[in-house]
């Protein structure tokens, strides 16, 4: 048998995610059959990730005809203690979606990254969940873990070693900025 050709292989994966089209109830449907409870979380989420992917679909659909629209991304904090399965229903968002998916957890990041990772490593681990194809990657999902971890208190006196130039990097992840 013919083995597909790899840029064609990607552009399929781009084109799968692209084509999302479900609705909030048939995402939460499909959070039901693996994250037991979480109810509440599992209706936002599916809210959130429906209104998010429709509109980037709505949007390229768009660039493809020449035409433009505006559009910002959403970030979706979800809150909870550890163990309640956070990062489970990201994760199967991300697969049902189609897109690649990161975990980091932010304590072990750096300003710097000298000591720990950067900001910068997430988004380099995004793309290679990838394959290495940059325009999947820029539909993928980054989750943010721990970062209750690095909050900082205004009245610190010396080198700032709190987490307050992560904070900022991270900014960049979650505002309009290419990185």
């Amino acid at each position: 048998p013919e083995t597909p050709e790899p840029e064609k292989d990607k552009k399929s994966k781009v084109a799968d995610a692209l084509r999302f089209q479900l609705t909030p109830a048939e995402v939460k449907t499909h959070l039901d059959r693996y994250v037991i409870g979480q109810d509440e979380a599992k209706k936002t989420l599916a809210v959130a990730v429906c209104d998010h992917y429709n509109h980037v679909r709505a949007v390229h659909a768009a660039q493809g005809k020449g035409e433009a629209i505006d559009y910002v991304k959403q970030n979706v904090i979800l809150i909870g203690p550890t163990g309640v399965g956070k990062t489970y229903l990201i994760r199967t968002v991300a697969q049902l979606v189609g897109v690649p998916f990161v975990k980091a957890d932010i304590t072990k990041f750096s300003e710097t990254g000298y000591v720990g990772g950067d900001v910068d490593d997430l988004v380099r681990e995004l793309v290679r969940m990838a394959d290495g194809d940059v325009e999947l990657a820029e539909y993928g999902i980054i989750f943010l873990d721990e970062i209750d971890k690095i909050a900082s208190s205004g009245s610190m006196i010396g080198r700032d070693v709190s987490g307050r130039g992560v904070q900022t990097g991270l900014l960049k992840l979650l505002e309009q900025t290419e990185v």
